[in-house]
């Protein structure tokens, strides 16, 4: 009973101390534009079809999906960096979203992911916004040659998880918006296992928007006349000028893949790359290169035909891409298109796409992870490696 009551007076002392200091941080903030934090709710629901690249599974794939979101993000307003000012205030945030299709063999997949919401141009009430989504899905019904033979386009039950909008946003009142988009959604696992033709969605999403600011049920009891703003007022600084200048960014990876001859149980075989790009960083969020690629793959003793005594240029191509880089902060969206000059490896056709994202871990030090496709865009590999950028030229980065 003793440590009960200790307890109790102990939390109520401690109660009694930060609402004093809350008060304190109340009146020091009560003259700034944005006290708080803006916080937004978002429900979406989505309606669309496949993007077909299977002859299996006509009885779902002939046929739309619907899917929902729930989401929670905190609306920027420039207070914390020059990003959010470049980018026109984004929304950043997590969500989870969950998706009905007919039939049992794929399941009813769903993903967590975070995402970033920008808007292209606004004026007054009306916003068009581009969205990006990266996360990871679950809940797949994955091929099994006993229970689901029928499945031949998703081999693993979990799976990277890709969304990319673009749509409009309307305000109503101070609290509520309402959001139409135009969306795409793809999930693969990278050729980590067979088969992995993924799953690729476009559908048209309709959605609400509440905003809000939690802190204004703290100010109530402490000063009733006081009333943080729910939507930000956004900070406008001086950003200095972008030096343009040029770069060589150098990058190596390791991975692993399956083969489509080897569906289900098959072994993993290592892969990796080198590249070069020499790129042209023409603004604080933008640059583009061109580069060499070059990769290992032990796969290919395997497919598209066995090799019992391969070579080590049987077993490596190359390629030279186009690239752009789009950077937020520390992250960096690495989208290549790339196109093969080995004819040995014509199964895996002329073109093929790079696609993933980067951390910067110093100043010219970053770490990447990126989808190499093959076909086109058939998931081929995931990279997973390490990369230093050179910079040259018309001064330094920025």
């Amino acid at each position: 009973m003793k440590k009960v009551i200790l307890i109790l007076v102990s939390l109520f002392l401690f109660n009694g101390l930060f609402a004093q200091d809350y008060q304190k941080r109340l009146e020091d903030k009560r003259n700034t534009k944005n006290y708080g934090f803006n916080n937004v709710i978002d429900v979406k629901y989505h309606h669309g079809r496949f993007l077909k690249n299977s002859g299996t599974l006509d009885d779902i794939m002939d046929n739309p999906y619907d899917a929902y979101d729930i989401r929670v993000g905190f609306q920027s307003n420039g207070k914390r960096q020059k990003w959010d000012q470049l980018y026109g205030f984004p929304v950043y945030g997590v969500g989870f979203w969950s998706a009905f299709f007919d039939g049992g063999e794929l399941g009813n997949p769903n993903a967590v992911y975070m995402f970033m919401r920008s808007p292209v141009i606004q004026g007054g009430k009306l916003k068009w916004n581009w969205e990006l989504g990266v996360g990871l899905s679950y809940g797949f019904t994955k091929y099994d040659p006993n229970t689901n033979p029928d499945q031949q386009v998703i081999g693993s039950e979990q799976n990277v998880y890709f969304n990319a909008a673009t749509g409009l946003t309307y305000e109503i009142g101070q609290r509520w918006d309402i959001t139409f988009d135009l969306d795409v959604s793809h999930m693969s696992n990278g050729s980590t296992r067979t088969p992995n033709l993924g799953i690729n969605l476009m559908g048209l999403a309709l959605g609400g928007r509440y905003n809000f600011n939690p802190v204004k049920n703290y100010t109530k009891g402490l000063d009733g006349e006081y009333k943080p703003n729910t939507r930000p007022e956004f900070e406008r600084k001086h950003i200095p000028k972008f030096h343009r200048h040029s770069e060589i960014i150098l990058f190596g990876s390791m991975g692993g893949k399956t083969t489509t001859t080897q569906i289900y149980d098959g072994p993993t075989y290592f892969i990796a790359s080198a590249s070069v790009d020499y790129a042209w960083c023409y603004h604080h969020v933008g640059k583009v290169g061109v580069g060499f690629d070059g990769f290992y793959e032990s796969a290919l003793r395997d497919y598209p035909e066995k090799i019992e005594d391969a070579t080590f240029g049987d077993l490596t191509y190359a390629g030279f891409h186009i690239s752009h880089y789009l950077r937020i902060y520390k992250l960096t969206l690495v989208t290549q298109v790339g196109f093969n000059l080995s004819s040995h490896v014509s199964h895996k056709g002329n073109t093929y796409f790079q696609v993933g994202g980067s951390y910067d871990l110093t100043e010219k030090l970053f770490f990447r992870a990126a989808l190499k496709t093959r076909n086109g865009a058939v998931a081929d590999f995931i990279e997973w490696g390490l990369g230093y950028r050179i910079p040259f030229a018309y001064g330094k980065m920025r």
